[in-house]
């Protein structure tokens, strides 16, 4: 079974994997690139370049990886307590993308639409784009963490760069896209971890749900 098949089936029921994502990890699995999974032996962690890159600065630090429906279950009871009613078949983390822990994640929307998102480690959170391939292009930049660098000074270009170089040129040729300067080109305003409001539509659903939570729990208290 390829790799892209294998992410593919953890996926609950209403959720695929993009097309764009099954291209880029057939092209992962063709060059190699990957690095066994210390917390899930036997899992494979998809990259943008080899294990020696990572290693070297020379990638995006983001690391590919399906959750399983469990460990997606746990996750959204660990951010909502258990007020979203299966949690795993509407936010599913498909990548960590920063070594504090945040991740990147696919989220069926109320109205079902599947959109990708951020759960950021400090708590923030946003979408990460409008389309698969707009989360692709935002990789592509180079950023050294997008939990990090990408999200924290999104209207700044990467810090160091001729980092993706190889991944760049793939997304370019093969969806004929330009790659931009930085990453507010991709998201727009980003919204920061301490706003009290945003526009953001996954932003605003997450305050919802842990608003919910919040009160649920203060109602079992007294």
């Amino acid at each position: 079974m390829g790799y892209a098949q294998e992410m593919a089936g953890r996926l609950p029921p209403g959720m695929v994997l993009p097309s764009e994502f099954r291209e880029a990890f057939d092209w992962m699995e063709a060059q190699d690139f990957f690095m066994p999974s210390g917390a899930f032996p036997g899992d494979k962690l998809g990259l943008l370049g080899s294990e020696d890159d990572v290693q070297a600065g020379l990638i995006t630090a983001i690391l590919f990886r399906v959750a399983t429906p469990q460990q997606a279950r746990d996750d959204g009871r660990a951010w909502f307590g258990d007020v979203v009613r299966n949690i795993e078949e509407r936010l599913v983390p498909f990548a960590r993308t920063g070594s504090d822990g945040s991740h990147a994640a696919f989220w069926l929307d109320d109205e079902g639409t599947q959109r990708i998102v951020h759960l950021g480690s400090e708590g923030l959170v946003c979408l990460l784009g409008q389309t698969p391939l707009d989360f692709l292009r935002l990789l592509a930049i180079g950023y050294e963490e997008i939990s990090d660098e990408g999200l924290s000074q999104p209207t700044a270009p990467p810090r160091r760069s001729g980092r993706n170089l190889a991944f760049r040129a793939w997304v370019s040729d093969r969806f004929g896209v330009v790659i931009p300067e930085t990453a507010a080109q991709i998201l727009g305003d980003v919204p920061g971890e301490f706003d009290e409001s945003s526009e953001d539509p996954f932003w605003c659903w997450v305050r919802k749900q842990q608003n919910a939570r919040d009160n649920q729990e203060a109602g079992d208290i007294s």
